[in-house]
């Protein structure tokens, strides 16, 4: 299976990912999970000090970039049924350093999920990038005849590589602001588009299974509350999964309990008052 989660900038992306990735770490489907975390959103998973530390870490600068290869992650791999690879490296060579890693998981006897972060950097659509990355998504096994399984991770639907959403068989899916973003995505969907609309937004010719339980035929939400600094945190959202089984379901991200606590980087607000 191949899963695509994304929503706007502040929908709780992150965190969702994040819960995602540690229910399969500790689950049995998979004997491997590596993450290809791009900008520090999956260290929660990795300290003591955020849970019970169920991962691997370790950061991929320019001696990774240089002398690691594939066999090189791949045992790293064998050594660790949770691995976290950091990026300490540019955009270029960090796709490099995905290139290696993404064939390790295709290489390797165990069945591994890889989730990458930031998947718009890794797997662009209007630039070229790795043809190993582009396979991961386009091909149903690994090279080792075992199971490879991918999350792929954005906010930019629009810049991310339309052979990975497409071979995508599974959507995760919150809320979107513009127009462009939704037209994007509605081939993807068995559903209407306008459901992904933020802010509750009423819906029409949405089935009633769709419905939100307290307010019907309206579009993703999400609930934020402010934090003693004066900025605002999102503490739930709502998503559609959707599948090619014909699953599809309206969740909240509360559902999800994960042990580890996600500590991933928030962005800094602007200030705007006079």
């Amino acid at each position: 299976m191949h899963m695509l989660v994304s929503a706007v900038s502040g929908w709780g992306k992150g965190w969702l990912a994040h819960a995602l990735t540690e229910k399969n770490i500790k689950g049995d489907t998979y004997d491997r999970v590596v993450v290809l975390d791009t900008s520090d959103e999956f260290r929660g998973l990795v300290s003591k000090e955020t849970g019970p530390g169920l991962a691997a870490h370790w950061f991929a600068g320019p001696r990774e970039r240089d002398h690691f290869d594939a066999d090189t992650w791949g045992d790293m791999i064998d050594r660790n049924e949770a691995l976290v690879v950091g990026r300490h490296v540019s955009k270029d060579d960090w796709q490099q350093v995905a290139r290696d890693v993404i064939l390790a998981c295709r290489q390797s006897d165990h069945d591994v999920l890889i989730v990458i972060d930031e998947a718009h950097g890794v797997a662009p659509q209007s630039e070229g990038y790795p043809t190993e990355i582009k396979e991961l998504a386009t091909d149903g096994r690994s090279e080792g005849g075992s199971a490879t399984s991918s999350i792929w991770v954005t906010q930019r639907l629009a810049q991310i590589d339309k052979n990975v959403t497409g071979n995508c068989t599974a959507f995760m899916l919150g809320g979107y602001r513009d127009t462009n973003t939704l037209n994007s995505i509605k081939d993807m969907l068995e559903y209407p588009k306008e459901l992904h609309n933020t802010g509750g937004q009423p819906v029409t010719g949405l089935s009633e299974s769709l419905h939100a339980e307290d307010e019907g035929a309206v579009s993703v939400r999400k609930w934020v509350e402010e934090l003693p600094n004066g900025e605002t945190q999102t503490v739930n959202s709502e998503w559609i999964y959707s599948d090619d089984s014909g699953d599809v379901n309206r969740i909240q991200s509360s559902d999800y309990g994960p042990e580890c606590e996600h500590v991933g980087a928030e962005g800094k607000r602007i200030e705007v008052q006079p």
